[in-house]
């Protein structure tokens, strides 16, 4: 999966991020039928509308961005943009007076927003904790598959934690070509500079287990 991060501002009235989920239906004879949600966790899904100029870049980025997806279904990283939707609070349990490893439940942590208490107190980075990846090397977005709050001396039993972050989901475009519905008004200058350019956008949730995993999966 690519580290790169989508960086457009979708129009907020025309947008929406939800969670899915996909239903089995079971036949219980006689004529009785349950419908069972898979997906418990549910998986992000996102569609709207980018207008350009875009605090994100221009058209012509955009149009980079999926074409260095283009043929691949390449995954990427995106912050929901509902305020609070990409926020985490966690208050893990100290399992020994020695623990000092404390692993994030989200895996795409961004560590710029993490802020880490004890007993109420803000730790400050590099002097009470260090992070760290799934096998003790430094953490990396996009690469690392596990995010480890390292103490350098261990909190101690009876002792109050609570981690605070934003993290990003791994999505993909929907398809793989550009919607025919884009709308342009140049005002004659160029598509290098166009104003009032819109495109409809189909993101999803990718994973193991998700509907679209590392290939196109039919929904």
């Amino acid at each position: 999966m690519s580290a790169a991060i989508f960086p457009f501002a979708l129009l907020r009235r025309s947008s929406r991020e939800y969670l899915a989920f996909r239903n089995e239906v079971h036949e219980q004879g006689g004529g009785r039928r349950t419908l069972q949600k898979i997906h418990a966790a549910g998986e992000l899904v996102v569609q709207g509308r980018i207008l350009f100029p875009n605090p994100g870049g221009t058209w012509r980025d955009f149009e980079a961005f999926w074409a260095a997806r283009f043929g691949g279904f390449d995954s990427f990283l995106y912050r929901a943009q509902n305020p609070g939707a990409a926020a985490q609070h966690e208050d893990p349990e100290i399992d020994s007076g020695s623990q000092t490893d404390f692993t994030l439940v989200r895996r795409f942590v961004d560590t710029a927003t993490l802020v880490v208490k004890k007993n109420g107190a803000t730790q400050i980075p590099g002097t009470h904790y260090t992070l760290r990846n799934e096998s003790g090397g430094a953490y990396a977005l996009g690469t690392s598959t596990k995010c480890v709050v390292h103490f350098l001396s261990a909190p101690g039993l009876g002792v109050n934690l609570d981690f605070d972050y934003e993290f990003l989901y791994p999505v993909r475009f929907e398809g793989d070509d550009l919607p025919d519905e884009q709308d342009l008004a140049t005002g004659g200058g160029g598509s290098a500079v166009a104003a009032d350019r819109t495109v409809a956008v189909r993101m999803r949730e990718t994973g193991p287990g998700y509907s679209y995993a590392s290939a196109p999966t039919a929904l």
